[in-house]
């Protein structure tokens, strides 16, 4: 595409203009909201706008002094009346669109920030989530410190313990906040977040019998649970059981399985009613022990379409969750419908008004982003978090940078509140020391409303760290938009 003079620019951009406000205004009733119609408005126009812009026609922008529409993604609308204006066009067809300008954007997303994860400290662009180990219940002075040094949103992991645990991590968390005052420090009150356990697979119990596989190997995903896991024999290859035999259920051969967040790769050799026998791809140097409780994931598999992202295990723990939790998380979201059934979930509770995370960790989650977010503005707090753990393994690491740029995009042009989780400064918090890259990626994270920090016996000195981070960074740029890819397109909406 070439422009031969502004005529034709101003052309392409108005036709930009009307493409967009006829594609929303079609499609704007299928998404009524109460609250939130700035956020759904920016959101669609947004998603509409990635379908007409070239590159040719951004060059031409920047090289004429106007703004960037790729970087403008946070009030898309509002950045293509001002081109227009600037050269020359004042009078455009009206839209029933909401036109949010940058200042007003930036408003919504900390009104909801602060809403859903409390307000930052002074010169913090993110605040900080820790995830709580049970040892803490005996070490005091670990919650002080954590708290001193800037955790204000404490996670627990409903995927392990029991409702007499976690009211006993959060009665501590609530001493520690009681003691600080006492010694006149003022933290004020730490949120708490609950992640409920989703339907995760995992292995079950081996009976402490030590199994190894490398590449080459042949392994039996026994689809019983009770069935023994045993090391290969010369007559038959190793076998594990696993929890969620409807988690196989689309399963064809040639699929990927994956053990151990990627350690352990699979393919699938051979079905049958009693197990699914895999040929392992990699470790290739050293062979890897499977050890009980290790995730699986079955990225290729369509996992979604039989088994719910929220369990009867999660709607049973909702009854604990509801009372003390300031957040729940929902783990393994595939698409709206996951969030209409906690919906249903909470209001059973009288817990309409609790907050709400949607966590990002499937190809199906990716793809059906926006959709989720469109249903999360129905919650009166609402954000997403990356859940980069399982997420990289579902879309392959080489394209997990990708990809969480991709979330941070779609959530900014929503003005949704993002939390940026997994393996941030891992090194550190479980050997002392942190990796050059750790530090890099934890810097891109504050990028994001929040960042989630695991548990490990070095979790003060990372959480300090992280605060020094938070007050040394210069003001991060914008989330960025990157070129629109396959990996990332948003189902069902434009």
């Amino acid at each position: 595409m070439t422009f031969n003079n502004q005529e034709e620019l101003i052309q392409q951009i108005i036709d930009i203009y009307l493409n967009i406000k006829q594609i929303c205004e079609n499609i704007i009733k299928e998404y009524p909201v109460e609250v939130g119609v700035m956020n759904r408005d920016n959101l669609l126009a947004f998603l509409a706008f990635q379908d007409n812009i070239s590159v040719q026609l951004e060059q031409k922008l920047v090289d004429e002094g106007l703004a960037s529409l790729v970087h403008s993604h946070c009030h898309i609308v509002f950045s293509i009346v001002q081109i227009l204006k600037n050269l020359g066009v004042d009078e455009l067809p009206q839209s029933d669109l909401s036109i949010v300008t940058p200042s007003k954007s930036k408003e919504i997303l900390r009104l909801r920030a602060e809403a859903l994860l409390g307000k930052k400290a002074i010169y913090h662009p993110s605040t900080v989530m820790v995830t709580l180990d049970d040892s803490m219940i005996r070490k005091q002075q670990i919650l002080e410190d954590l708290l001193i040094n800037g955790m204000t949103i404490a996670r627990i992991n409903c995927a392990h313990h029991d409702e007499r645990t976690w009211e006993q991590m959060i009665g501590a968390l609530r001493k520690a906040e009681q003691m600080l005052l006492q010694k006149g420090k003022n933290v004020g009150s730490c949120k708490v977040f609950m992640d409920l356990a989703g339907p995760k697979v995992r292995i079950g119990k081996l009976q402490n019998k030590q199994i190894f596989v490398g590449k080459g190997d042949l392994l039996r995903l026994y689809l019983d649970r009770q069935q023994a896991g045993h090391p290969a024999a010369a007559d038959s290859p190793a076998g594990v059981p696993v929890t969620n035999r409807k988690a196989f259920y689309n399963i064809r051969v040639g699929d990927s399985i994956f053990i151990d967040d990627g350690k352990i790769h699979g393919k699938v050799q051979k079905i049958t009613n009693e197990y699914v026998q895999c040929e392992i791809v990699s470790p290739s140097r050293q062979r890897q022990r499977i050890k009980e409780q290790k995730g699986l994931n079955l990225p290729d598999s369509l996992m979604s379409l039989n088994v719910p992202a929220l369990t009867e295990k999660d709607v049973q723990d909702l009854c604990f969750v509801t009372k003390h939790a300031d957040i729940v998380g929902l783990s393994f979201v595939h698409s709206p419908l996951d969030l209409r059934k906690l919906s249903d979930q909470l209001k059973i509770h009288d817990a309409a008004n609790l907050a709400v995370v949607a966590k990002i960790e499937t190809k199906d989650a990716v793809h059906q982003l926006a959709r989720i977010i469109l249903e999360g503005l129905n919650f009166e707090k609402f954000g997403v978090m990356i859940a980069r753990g399982d997420l990289a393994v579902e879309v392959g690491l080489e394209n997990l940078s990708y990809v969480q740029e991709e979330i941070l995009t779609i959530c900014s042009a929503a003005y949704i509140p993002v939390v940026w989780a997994t393996g941030v400064l891992e090194k550190l918090t479980k050997k002392g020391i942190p990796s050059r890259s750790e530090i890099t990626d934890a810097v891109q994270g504050l990028r994001a409303d929040c960042i989630m920090l695991n548990k490990g016996p070095f979790i003060v000195d990372t959480v300090k760290l992280l605060n020094k981070l938070q007050k040394t960074v210069h003001p991060s740029p914008a989330r960025k938009q990157t070129q629109k890819g396959r990996i990332a397109d948003q189902y069902g909406i434009c």
